[in-house]
């Protein structure tokens, strides 16, 4: 693993720490089990298997992402997905996502780079839908500012990522910006290690150029996230929490931000953190968010 690989990782673990620590200070542990204790487990099943159902969609909507470069199976990349989740919770920095591009990329004879391309497409598509939930929260209850300028955040950073993607697409697979650099320069010393991968990269972004494709996959992002908002109040009705029909977009959007830092392997603390701060928004106290989060986890 590359050195600032390794150094996100170990800012991870620190973050990790920090925020256990932090959420163990204001709850005890008697008090968190006692609060898991009362869990309805049947509430708990649904919401596994409607996580199932989130991880379903997110395979079909891929297939479609990469459908310009190659018809993938269904099962195979419901497979892979599922590969590539239990990496992100179980190795540091995120490294599923590279996982699960790998993987597949191996079994197709795809480009791993190729098969990347499509991973940042849907990571687009997730902060598009934040984005609208963030906005959408913000018509319910007046929220700090800090909530305000994350949803700002959200928003500066997909418009820098998607104008970057589309530049890339818009040059048929070969910047400009590559171009003039290269200008004057033996072909070997720059050309050669940047235009292949930089090619390849640009090959997984064809879908760009298919309108009907990117509407259908912005069809199966909402129904995804309509399924996730679907376990947000499933957990919550485990709890005896009655939350409002819009808390999910709240909730959402904070824990999805939360997740974006680095964390430990399954984002242990952040997560937790996330939905208490985001329950607490709600009028939920501190020991039962937490236990809203070790389950929700």
């Amino acid at each position: 693993m590359k050195r600032s690989r390794w150094v996100l990782a170990a800012v991870g673990l620190l973050l990790s720490a920090v925020a256990v620590y932090l959420l163990l200070k204001q709850v005890g542990t008697r008090d968190l089990a006692s609060n898991l204790r009362t869990a309805d487990p049947w509430w708990l099943l649904a919401a596994c298997l409607l996580t199932v159902v989130i991880y379903w969609l997110r395979a079909w909507r891929w297939g479609e992402l990469l459908s310009p470069v190659a018809r993938v199976p269904g099962g195979r990349l419901f497979a892979t997905t599922m590969v590539g989740f239990l990496a992100i919770n179980a190795l540091p920095a995120r490294l599923g996502e590279l996982v699960r591009a790998y993987a597949l990329a191996r079994s197709e004879r795809i480009k791993t780079v190729t098969v990347l391309a499509s991973v940042v497409i849907e990571r687009i598509f997730d902060l598009a839908a934040l984005i609208v939930f963030w906005a959408l929260s913000l018509l319910f209850a007046p929220y700090p500012a800090w909530f305000r300028w994350s949803g700002y955040l959200t928003i500066a950073l997909s418009v820098a990522v998607t104008a970057v993607l589309w530049v890339l697409h818009a040059s048929h697979h070969v910047p400009k910006f590559l171009r003039v650099a290269s200008e004057g320069t033996p072909p070997g010393r720059l050309k050669a290690p940047l235009q292949r991968p930089v090619a390849s990269f640009a090959e997984g972004l064809r879908v760009l150029g298919r309108p009907s494709t990117i509407a259908y996959a912005g069809l199966l992002t909402l129904a995804m996230w309509v399924v996730t908002g679907l376990v947000f109040l499933a957990v919550g009705q485990s709890m005896g929490l009655s939350l409002p029909l819009w808390s999910p977009l709240l909730l959402s959007f904070i824990v999805c931000v939360a997740i974006m830092l680095p964390s430990s392997p399954g984002f242990i603390g952040v997560l937790e953190g996330s939905c208490v701060v985001g329950l607490s928004l709600l009028g939920v106290n501190t020991s039962r968010a937490l236990a809203y989060g070790v389950l929700f986890t």
